[in-house]
């Protein structure tokens, strides 16, 4: 109950302190994701490249790239996939929905699911997001996991700015594959890749990639965390999430705080939303 207290007191004061002068924050995201980040489109950066790779173009500098590029891929693999012949953890299964045994979370133990059938699950969220009286917005989240070893996710964000004469929006959409390369029964730890899009009269897209993470310490209550780096026409879209989740069979409500850079704008919120596990 204090863990719950301190957290709820953290994000009011959090959000108290924003700044007010929010408004234009939409206007000039949505502007620099137009014109975009010229500065990789320099001529002379380009020249400076080629040069550079004609240079390179030698038999010993083949030889080298190709033993380094070996042993990086050796290393990515296991660091990234892992190993399904030495790691356990990596064969346990989907739950039915987090502490359906009391203990497990979103993976449950090897050793407990000999009788048990593969899961396909679907995680959907709703959040409603608070920054001050002229921005908030809402944000929708799917995840698709036909069994342990990926799982697809689709996300939507619609940020809106308000002021006295003007009303301004931001579609964000989400669609990455997700992969958790640690699968314990109380923590997985896993990485994200695929597209981000901005609509609303933008209309680009570009590549992302991030982390997730979720800890289920003692029930009903779980902590997650993800971090997610992309870019739309060469200018960077960010987003963090962290906060706290209390389940009730298949169902959960969350609490929690989100910032988002998109352009040169930053955007802070609190996040208050629900969930379902069918």
């Amino acid at each position: 109950m204090n863990l719950t207290l301190s957290l709820i007191w953290f994000l009011f004061f959090t959000t108290a302190t924003l700044q007010s002068f929010s408004q234009g924050k939409i206007e000039q995201s949505k502007q620099e994701i137009k014109k975009g980040n010229k500065k990789e489109n320099d001529p002379s950066s380009q020249t400076a490249r080629s040069s550079k790779a004609d240079d390179d173009d030698k038999t010993i500098g083949e030889l080298f790239f190709e033993g380094v590029a070996k042993v990086f891929l050796y290393i990515t693999y296991y660091s990234t996939i892992g190993s399904y012949k030495t790691e356990d953890h990596l064969h346990g299964k989907v739950t039915r929905y987090p502490y359906y045994n009391i203990r497990s979370g979103n993976y449950e133990k090897r050793d407990t699911v000999s009788h048990s059938k593969n899961h396909f699950r679907f995680d959907a969220d709703y959040r409603f997001l608070y920054s001050n009286k002229h921005l908030t917005g809402n944000q929708a989240k799917l995840n698709i996991r036909p069994f342990q070893y990926f799982y697809v996710q689709a996300q939507y964000r619609l940020l809106t700015e308000r002021d006295t004469n003007t009303r301004s929006n931001l579609s964000l959409f989400n669609f990455n594959f997700c992969y958790d390369r640690i699968r314990f029964e109380r923590f997985n730890l896993g990485w994200k890749a695929g597209i981000c899009y901005i609509a609303d009269n933008v209309n680009r897209a570009g590549f992302s990639f991030g982390l997730d993470a979720e800890a289920f310490l003692i029930k009903p209550a779980s902590l997650y965390v993800s971090k997610q780096w992309g870019s739309i026409h060469r200018v960077a879209v960010n987003e963090f999430e962290i906060g706290g989740k209390f389940h009730v069979k298949g169902f959960n409500i969350h609490l929690g705080y989100e910032h988002l850079k998109i352009g040169s704008p930053l955007y802070d919120y609190v996040s208050l939303g629900a969930g379902i596990r069918l």
